[in-house]
């Protein structure tokens, strides 16, 4: 699905209107009304003082309604390879204490090792280059006995369903074919080479669709990821499909599945 993954990063997360679409989407359709959020907030353990860093903050919604939550004196890194999303989050929160913000390749932390309590990336690590050396880089600025947490979504999600939906309009097409480099079903694997312990938690939720743009306004909000070109022909006609279904069956019912793995150095 992507030539040079760096620069297709780059262009969809240039800012957050895309990224903040598809938050969106989740959140209204979603059938686990918990929230994704709440529920990591019920995983992550913070302290007082704690030194955290976030690597790939887009927009910083994790941290939206959460800032009274935070134990006394933490300190707070938002940062992300964009520099239009440090932009953003640094306008929401740059009046509150806790938090500072850094442009950040995780493949170069730019920090001494043994510098942070806590590590934080979310659905980002997919999307790097060289995953090898980025986790190298994040057990390197953790210090000992300190936590990694990073979600994923698994191969059983909305986008093997919008590849199978986009087949019957366009077959030679390889829309939404992405396999992800980072992911709930080999996640273990790949951290316990860098990580003492690693532990998985499944978030339980699908989707179901009461409005149909608001699905098409996700699946676009995704093409600029791609390298195909899709005709408005064919997208008019995937409107119509999953529009049948939703009069019919009263939504359009998919899957998701996402997780959290809990690394300790």
């Amino acid at each position: 699905m992507f030539n040079n993954k760096a620069e297709n990063v780059k262009q969809q997360y240039s800012d957050d209107k895309n990224l903040s679409v598809r938050i969106k989407f989740h959140k209204k359709h979603s059938i686990n009304k918990q929230g994704f959020n709440n529920w990591l907030w019920e995983k992550y353990v913070f302290f007082d003082n704690c030194r955290i860093l976030e690597l790939g903050c887009g927009n910083g919604a994790q941290w939206e309604n959460k800032i009274d939550n935070l134990p006394d004196g933490c300190n707070i890194i938002l940062s992300d390879f964009s520099n239009g999303m440090v932009n953003i989050v640094k306008e929401k929160y740059e009046k509150y204490k806790p938090f500072s913000f850094r442009q950040i390749d995780i493949q170069n932390i730019d920090f001494p090792s043994e510098t942070f309590d806590i590590v934080i990336a979310n659905h980002m690590l997919y999307h790097i280059p060289d995953l090898t050396k980025a986790l190298s880089e994040v057990k390197r600025v953790l210090k000992t006995n300190g936590k990694f947490y990073s979600t994923t979504n698994g191969n059983k999600g909305i986008i093997p369903f919008l590849h199978e939906v986009f087949k019957r309009f366009e077959p030679d097409k390889k829309a939404f074919t992405q396999q992800l480099s980072f992911e709930l079903q080999n996640g273990y694997k790949i951290l316990s080479e860098h990580f003492s312990d690693v532990k998985r938690f499944d978030y339980e939720d699908s989707l179901s669709v009461t409005e149909t743009q608001d699905l098409m306004d996700y699946i676009k909000s995704s093409m600029g990821v791609l390298t195909e070109n899709h005709s408005k022909q064919n997208l008019d006609d995937l409107f119509i499909h999953f529009e049948n279904i939703r009069v019919s069956e009263g939504a359009i019912n998919i899957p998701k599945e996402v997780g959290l793995f809990i690394s300790t150095k």
